[in-house]
């Protein structure tokens, strides 16, 4: 499972970082077209949003991964021992209840433009496609936030054993 969880991040990662280059020289070129030649592109609007789209939600799931989201740690660390494992799973309960509630909000908003057959005015885009990352990206929260809760759970199981055998 740690490989599966392992090789998803690093195309999330890759991902990320390929639109984030496409975003870059996206944007450079087109202030030199503007610039430089007086002719700016004209979809460099359209396609800066929908990278930047991308990128945030690619990042925000690796970012659970790698536990570089916000986390209030001293809180739950003033607490005794048993009180901080209730209150970490009620911590988890709680992030898949607002998950799955964006997972569910999210499909819904992509059902309606897609209903629509929305599309950006120039690229002709759809906006399903550009916003269809968003439940894709949150089932992936999801994996990593519940793996990585198991594995602290286990290890600590694992410490507490130590301790008592000593």
């Amino acid at each position: 499972m740690k490989k599966i969880i392992n090789a998803l991040v690093k195309v999330e990662i890759i991902a990320a970082g390929a639109i984030l280059v496409a975003l870059i020289l996206c944007t450079f070129g087109g202030v030199i077209m503007r610039y430089c030649f007086s002719k700016p592109f004209t979809w460099e609007e359209e396609f800066q949003l929908a990278c930047m789209v991308w990128i945030t939600f690619l990042a925000a799931s690796v970012a659970f991964h790698t536990r570089s989201h916000v986390a209030i740690e001293i809180l739950v660390d003033m607490f005794p021992k048993r009180l901080q494992q209730v209150v970490e799973v009620f911590i988890f309960l709680v992030m898949w209840g607002i998950m799955g509630y964006f997972f569910f909000r999210s499909i819904d908003f992509i059902s309606v433009i897609a209903s629509t057959s929305r599309k950006t005015p120039i690229l002709k885009i759809p906006y399903a496609w550009i916003y269809g990352v968003a439940p894709v990206s949150i089932v992936l929260m999801l994996i990593s936030y519940t793996y990585m809760t198991i594995q602290d759970v286990l290890a600590r199981r694992s410490a507490g054993g130590e301790e008592g055998k000593a």
